[in-house]
């Protein structure tokens, strides 16, 4: 049987493509030739910009240690991703014996739980490992793998790239997106997430795929076939999807073929990758692939926000939402000519290097995945920038020094193997100087230490089995400080939960009592199963709000934190409500007027608000201290915008309430501290980063 590839070589139009795409490609495809000294000085500029990376992100924990008062809680380092938390607290689950695979995990989502990862996160055994041989704190060591975790992907750049005969686009690639905003961001210190490690092992398979293509001896395709495998089965475990797994298996099995190695050996080449990669999570891989693109492209018509029945949540997740083009400059390069210039250059260096830069093709589809989808999706696209100018200054390089190597052609192979090298020196130079890359970003704690100080006294003063009735966003860390479950965290915010629970936050303190006391009896199931029987969204809101058995556990605690003031519009959209608490500084100016921000001034004397030209009639206006009322100016209109003054330095935080606003279990129990007796008992104000109540038991609600 005739070879494919023999019989598609043979067609007259492949082989009039063929010419051409040869004829275009030479003048921009000539790979550096190796000089005996080039992998030594490639080595040492590869190790060059890993620690350089390492040492910027030390850097930042110094400034950290410079501020302690904002970036520590006593000798805890906060962290910079609310994520760090969950692996941290695996880590101590996994020291302690009590990290169950597969298990249920009723701490993050009380009381139905979700299934522990199976097997544990990679991220929290390495860290269990370091705190059992160092005996340092997890929450210092975790923040001491950060730099290391984030520049590994270096190494794994320079390789690939020197493999394909383009060293300094690797040293180019590695040192631009280390330091590129959405990259440097996303794994600067306290960033104790996957985010660093995700980049490494992708281009760490991308090398093993180009190796195993590369190889002549079958030895060798087999043993590289086997770290590829071995280096997806570690991905797993490091990040938990499985979709890479076919992804790479499809790309590899292409590569071996346009490769011309014989069918027998890529036929065993890929068994030998799916053996060692793991046979049953190859197989999971193939329904995994709907499942993604349901979550991130939002023009399918399978897409899981069209198919819920409440409003869904990645609408509300910044880094969720698509962003504009400019937005996408910003994350990279920050600059738009090189921009263009970069993402040119890089589709140039994958169509002029077809068959050395399609192992790259799953880190380039998910940075083009940007333009169509979230902007996360950015730190992938940085490579292709970056690596694109690289491979624009080889382009000008081999031009530039052509008549140099003509002229010295003993001394060709080195003027080839350092004219890169000085150029690529040159540009980083240029736009390190330029300062369009975040290497002087310092990153700000997600949770402020005040707010973290209440999450600990909780900790300290709560009775052993307590729950916690919050917003997702702190419920891993609440958890991992606390040890006390939480209804819903950053690993259950897309279920109708939340819903749920913003229908709480925005309803009156009665129907926050009701569906708090619902969802802790056991209510999510049977919404569940309420929607699931096509019940109508108002249906299910009416059953959960006039719940009146009260609460079956004595034990629930509410916490209501600062950064819920701005993220109530989110909660309010989640509600099925469309209102957002208006913030604004005001200063006093002349004839009882408060001069605001936002162009809004305020009438003390006759309650009118203008902004921009626009007046409207307040129904009242509050005086705040500490979170509590201290005095009230009541106007003519019964029913209207309310205003509530916070005194700070030289004037008050303001916040405009709509009536519905005013009214709120959010407003009433944390900006007034309004609470209804019959329904809630303050426990502990930290005012403004947080406050927390019991909700009262069934028998005490019955007094009233």
């Amino acid at each position: 049987m005739a070879d494919i590839r023999q019989i598609v070589a043979k067609n007259k139009i492949i082989q009039l493509f063929s010419s051409k795409y040869n004829s275009i490609t030479a003048y921009i495809n000539f790979p550096t030739e190796h000089s005996k000294y080039s992998f030594i000085v490639f080595l040492i500029a590869s190790l060059a910009a890993f620690f350089i990376s390492v040492n910027a992100r030390y850097d930042q924990f110094d400034v950290w240690k410079e501020n302690k008062e904002q970036f520590f809680y006593e000798n805890t380092p906060m962290m910079t991703t609310l994520d760090a938390y969950k692996y941290i607290r695996h880590a101590k689950e996994l020291n302690a014996g009590k990290y169950v695979p597969a298990g249920d995990d009723i701490d993050i989502f009380y009381p139905e739980g979700v299934p522990f990862y199976d097997p544990a996160p990679l991220l929290s055994v390495i860290l269990a490992k370091i705190h059992n041989i160092t005996g340092v704190d997890y929450y210092n060591a975790a923040i001491n793998m950060v730099p290391w975790l984030g520049s590994f992907f270096i190494l794994a750049v320079c390789l690939y790239f020197y493999l394909a005969g383009y060293p300094a686009l690797g040293i180019i690639t590695g040192l631009l997106t280390t330091f590129a905003p959405v990259y440097y961001g996303r794994t600067a210190i306290g960033r104790f997430d996957t985010d660093g490690g995700n980049m490494f092992f992708l281009f760490l398979a991308s090398l093993f795929v180009l190796a195993a293509s590369k190889s002549r001896k079958e030895t060798y395709l087999y043993i590289f076939s086997a770290c590829l495998g071995l280096t997806m089965l570690a991905f797993q475990h490091f990040y938990n999807h499985i979709l890479f797994n076919l992804v790479y298996f499809v790309v590899f099995a292409v590569c071996l073929f346009i490769y011309n190695h014989k069918y027998k050996n890529i036929l065993l080449a890929s068994l030998i990758y799916i053996i060692s990669s793991n046979p049953l999570v190859f197989i999971d891989s193939l329904g995994a692939l709907a499942g993604s693109m349901a979550v991130y492209i939002p023009f399918l018509p399978n897409n899981l926000a069209s198919n819920s029945p409440v409003p869904w949540v990645y609408n509300t997740i910044s880094e969720a939402a698509a962003e504009s083009f400019s937005g996408i400059v910003n994350f990279t390069i920050q600059n738009t000519l090189l921009f263009i210039l970069g993402l040119t250059g890089g589709i140039l260096f994958f169509t002029a290097n077809i068959k050395k830069a399609l192992p790259l093709a799953p880190i380039f589809a998910m940075g083009f995945v940007t333009f169509i989808s979230s902007g996360r999706f950015a730190m992938f696209l940085m490579p292709v920038i970056a690596a694109g100018l690289g491979y624009i200054i080889y382009i000008a390089s081999h031009y530039i020094f052509r008549k140099l190597s003509t002229q010295y052609k003993s001394r060709s192979i080195y003027i080839n193997t350092f004219a890169p090298l000085l150029l690529a020196v040159m540009l980083l130079t240029g736009i390190f100087a330029a300062k369009l890359t975040a290497y002087n970003m310092v990153p700000a704690p997600s949770i402020n230490t005040s707010t973290y100080a209440l999450i600990d006294k909780m900790a300290k003063e709560l009775p052993d089995n307590s729950t916690i009735y919050t917003w997702w966003d702190y419920g891993l860390a609440i958890t991992d400080v606390t040890g006390f479950p939480v209804y819903h965290s950053g690993m259950s915010q897309s279920t109708p939960k939340t819903w749920m629970i913003a229908k709480s936050f925005t309803g009156s303190q009665e129907e926050l009592y009701n569906i708090s006391s619902y969802i802790a009896s056991g209510g999510y199931e049977e919404v569940q199963k309420m929607f699931k029987d096509n019940r109508t969204v108002d249906e299910v809101s009416s059953v959960m709000s006039s719940y009146d058995k009260g609460p079956e556990k004595e034990n629930i605690y509410i916490l209501f934190t600062f950064d819920m003031i701005q993220k109530y519009s989110a909660v309010s959209y989640l509600a099925g409500n469309a209102e957002a608490i208006i913030t604004t500084f005001c200063q006093p100016g002349n004839n009882n007027t408060l001069l605001c921000s936002n162009n809004i001034n305020i009438n003390v004397e006759t309650g009118m608000l203008t902004a921009n030209a626009n007046n409207i009639q307040l129904s009242k206006l509050m005086l705040t201290e500490n979170g509590r009322l201290t005095d009230t100016q009541t106007y003519s209109l019964q029913i209207g915008y309310s205003v509530i003054l916070l005194p700070a330095a030289n004037g008050f935080i303001t916040y405009i309430l709509s009536p519905s606003l005013f009214n709120s279990s959010f407003v009433q129990l944390f900006l007034l501290q309004n609470a209804d007796e019959k329904y809630f008992t303050p426990v502990m104000s930290q005012y403004p980063y947080g406050v927390v109540y019991k909700v009262n038991p069934i028998c005490l609600y019955k007094q009233y």
